[in-house]
């Protein structure tokens, strides 16, 4: 079928503001990007097809493999099946979820015509693709027109449908003639003449919410993947049409989720399915907009898993005070910068509390180091979607903006929280500690009745930066994030029985949040403790560098390079770089000798081999490694360059291009310890690379020592956090 593929914005007078401020670049119009995945990042299909009606095609599919059915009935046009990120890729570890695109959007055709966009082909769409699955009793989901569907087929096919769920969503669209005609005719051509004006105006409509600018975003990328024609035919298609009877014949058990803020569908439309279906149940969203599968996804994945009704399982309750004292710590899967520091603080927490159980809750490769030490990892952690990769994936040449790869982030911290959420439903911990776990943090303070145990949040930086000169776009959004955080700390201070800096005040950046926002550092002082850096080491302990040498195979007339870019995949270029100037250095230095640390996420043959120099894979504690070579060259993170200034050695480091907390807060930090030795990596040729690792090689170091309390000071906050004593006497 045909597919539009022009540029609306090259005809366009009135280019919404909106669009540039907040949804950034946009693809080719009229089709999916193909350089994203699509629908979902974090999950493949168990199933996909298409269906041929009468020669336009329609996309559908199956994700997860076992569970009851649900389905979701597809909504209006401007919004395609991505629209469900933040609730599909959860809901398919409990139920085999179907979704289908509407014709005009997403993978499926975008026939030309109105006589191709009407409610009765939706309606047969839909239905042809749940016959073609071969599924025959299910649940439905219909969110906004998609309720129209979803309550047609509920009241047609009744021994079919198992529940019924609908949001945002209505059960007639009758007009008067008049109306009509208006409709096909000049709204219809102001639709098609000023598609991103309308585009913009209904996404401000459905995200209503403040601090939506994610979903606004993703809501305008959503509509652009179509057109405004297609658009203008398929909503024509949605209007004339009364599912009302079919709503009164309605016989499974039915819930109506209506925000009573919904700017788009009023609330009146939502207590008009509950009046129409008999026994139907209903939520109202109290100060909601209209989409709460993406806005308020854990309430609406909560409601739906719960209302549906999972398989069966077999549960434990075990009586109170039979229960073990247990902390579930939150490891960010980032490199294993945190995993050594959290360990550090375990250890010291298990001195502490010594019949403390802990949990761990990450994934690879921070799990990885953590079994390897010998901890336990928590099984349920399959499930979590992984960070690191994202990371990778979002990075160009030794370029990351780190503010960007957390914004768009958000499909797997909503599925990695959900996946939280049915661990703390399912066992009892005492305590959850949470090492930059973002995405607790932010959805316990935007879901606060789900807090069931103290939680002790951990960071080594505070407050989002722009890094990218003249991007006001960058500015303005990192800015609206910063408001966010702090207006929920202020709204729930509760939230957070113990918020811990690892590190000291003059660490935290002076610079503000944002425009009439207050300044990092005082609010920080405010609102965290400090307890210094924690290392995963005594220092001391590693003084002897002859022993560790011998120890680890390093001779002692030899010069010792390590090169290492932390546990992601995103250093593989500046490996490259190294690996290039390494002829050059050896050529000065014959006796040197060059140890290549790709990481557990890079392949190790992917580097050069070259005389004088090994390329490994991993290696398990690394610092000991570090504490006694000749010079370190690595990336801009934290805890590598932190550990270098404890053990006193010198190195060289790369932060990553646009990465603000490389870029501000660890090179402020390495400054008050005299320790910034950062280079820029775009002016980094080879042979400038040479000159400078070989000057700082011989060059004296005169950093300020590390403080080495930090993991236990951390580790007695968390304890008196976990003892609630600290108000007593």
């Amino acid at each position: 079928m045909d597919t539009r593929t022009t540029d609306p914005k090259a005809t366009a007078s009135d280019w919404p503001e909106r669009f540039d401020r907040i949804a950034g670049p946009l693809p080719p119009a009229g089709a999916l990007d193909a350089t994203k995945p699509y629908p979902f990042t974090t999950i493949e299909p168990a199933q996909q097809g298409f269906v041929d009606r009468d020669g336009v095609k329609i996309w559908y599919a199956v994700w997860g493999t076992q569970g009851p059915w649900i389905a979701f009935a597809p909504p209006i046009q401007f919004v395609n099946t991505s629209v469900f990120k933040a609730t599909v890729p959860y809901l398919s570890e409990h139920f085999r979820v179907i979704t289908v695109d509407n014709r005009g959007n997403g993978k499926s055709d975008r026939p030309r015509g109105q006589e191709h966009y009407d409610f009765e082909l939706y309606h047969g769409d839909f239905v042809a693709a749940l016959d073609a699955i071969g599924v025959q009793k299910l649940a439905l989901v219909g969110l906004s027109a998609g309720a129209m569907i979803a309550l047609r087929l509920a009241g047609e096919q009744p021994q079919r449908i198992t529940h019924l769920i609908t949001a945002g969503g209505f059960s007639e669209t009758v007009q008067t003639p008049e109306e009509r005609a208006r409709m096909l005719g000049k709204d219809s051509q102001f639709v098609r003449e000023h598609w991103p004006k309308v585009l913009d105006a209904f996404v401000a409509s459905i995200f209503t919410e403040p601090h939506s600018t994610k979903h606004i975003e993703d809501g305008v990328h959503y509509g652009w993947a179509t057109d405004g024609e297609t658009v203008a035919w398929a909503r024509n298609g949605w209007f004339g049409h009364d599912v009302r009877d079919f709503a009164r014949r309605v016989q499974c058990p039915t819930l109506v989720i209506h925000a009573d803020q919904d700017q788009r569908i009023p609330y009146a439309k939502g207590q008009a399915i509950h009046e129409l279906v008999p026994g139907a149940s209903m939520i109202t969203v109290g100060a909601g907009g209209h989409v709460q599968p993406a806005r308020d996804p854990v309430m609406f994945n909560r409601a739906v898993r719960d209302f549906v009704g999972t398989a069966p399982r077999h549960t434990t309750w075990t009586r109170a005070m039979a229960r073990p004292r247990r902390a579930l710590f939150i490891c960010s899967p980032i490199g294993l910068g945190h995993a050594q520091r959290d360990l550090a603080i375990a250890c010291e927490l298990r001195k502490l509390q010594p019949d403390l159980v802990i949990d761990w809750f990450t994934t690879d490769p921070a799990a990885r180091y953590l079994e390897r030490e010998g901890e336990r990892v928590h099984p349920i952690c399959k499930r979590l979607a992984n960070e690191s990769r994202h990371f990778e994936q979002e990075a160009g040449e030794h370029d990351l903006s780190a503010f960007f790869a957390l914004r768009t982030m958000d499909e797997i911290m909503a599925r990695n929280f959900m996946t939280f959420v049915d661990l703390m439903e399912a066992e009892h911990y005492d305590v959850v500690i949470g090492d930059e776990a973002w995405d607790v943090d932010h959805q316990y303070h935007e879901n606060p009745e789900l807090k069931r145990q103290p939680f002790v949040f951990l960071t080594d930086f505070v407050g989002c930066l722009p890094t990218q000169a003249g991007n006001e776009r960058e500015a303005f959004l990192c800015a609206d994030r910063n408001a966010d955080d702090i207006k929920h700390v202020a709204r729930y201070p509760h939230i957070r029985d113990a918020a811990i800096f690892v590190g000291n005040s003059e660490d935290v950046t002076e610079q503000p949040f944002g425009p009439g926002l207050p300044g990092i550092r005082e609010w920080t002082d405010r609102n965290f403790c400090y307890c210094g850096y924690a290392l995963p080491f005594d220092p001391t302990t590693l003084a002897d560098t002859e022993r560790l040498r011998a120890a680890h195979g390093y001779r002692s007339d030899e010069r010792i390079v390590i090169a290492t870019v932390g546990g992601t995949g995103v250093g593989r270029h500046l490996l490259n770089r190294i690996t290039e100037a390494f002829p050059r250095m050896k050529q000065q230095e014959p006796g040197l000798r060059l140890i290549v640390v790709a990481g557990p996420r890079m392949a190790a043959d992917e580097l050069p081999r070259l005389d004088g120099l090994e390329v490994k894979s991993y290696v398990h504690n690394l610092y000991e490694h570090l504490a006694c070579c000749d010079l370190a060259l690595v990336q801009g993170g934290l805890s590598t360059t932190m550990e270098l200034v404890a053990t006193r050695r010198p190195f060289l480091s790369f932060p990553l291009q646009n990465h603000f907390e490389q870029c501000v807060h660890v090179r402020r930090r390495l400054f008050n310890y005299e320790a910034d030795r950062s280079l820029d990596y775009r002016d980094l040729s080879p042979e400038r690379l040479a000159e400078q690792a070989l000057a700082a090689m011989h060059q004296p170091v005169r950093y300020r020592p590390v403080e080495t309390d930090g993991a236990m000071r951390a580790a007695l906050r968390i304890a008196q956090a976990l003892e609630n004593r600290h108000w007593a006497g």
